[in-house]
């Protein structure tokens, strides 16, 4: 199993992550900021950090590059955290060196199997990965305009 660390302002996104992640068996710590964050990844080693891009108080890209420069910590695999409304996230977040990514909502069958692609031994080509993440957020906006329309 992983340890993992849940970067969020949100304390209840924080929770509910940590209740489904313990449950599979994983370890994990939680920082409502970068600051913690980078606090809590200078004295432990945490397999993947899920890290929620959107928070003023997060500055993902940024946190992403400082512990990366980390010694014994340039393998640490990050997760973006991203809102269905982040036209330019996705490309930022692996540009930026995040391996995989959530896209809000998500439950915990998405949150799992992106854990179980970050730890999967082989490489996985992001280039197919974000072009899956595009078409799920397109299927999503077709659907929100659809309610809209309809006034569901």
């Amino acid at each position: 199993m992983a340890t993992i660390l849940v970067v969020d302002a949100n304390p209840l996104e924080r929770r509910v992550v940590r209740m489904t992640l313990e449950g599979e068996g994983h370890r994990l710590a939680e920082a409502a900021d970068a600051a913690r964050a980078l606090e809590i990844l200078n004295t432990v080693t945490c397999d993947i950090v899920l890290l929620a891009m959107d928070a003023s108080e997060v500055d993902g890209f940024n946190l992403i590059a400082k512990v990366h420069a980390i010694p014994g910590r340039e393998g640490t695999h990050f997760i973006a955290v991203l809102d269905s409304s982040d036209e330019k996230g996705p490309i930022e977040s692996f540009i930026n060196g995040a391996r995989d990514l959530l896209i809000r909502p998500f439950g915990a069958p998405e949150l799992r199997l992106a854990i179980d692609r970050v730890m999967a031994p082989e490489s996985i080509d992001l280039r197919d990965r974000l072009v899956g993440i595009q078409l799920e957020a397109y299927e999503m906006a077709v659907r929100l305009q659809e309610q809209a329309r309809t006034g569901e």
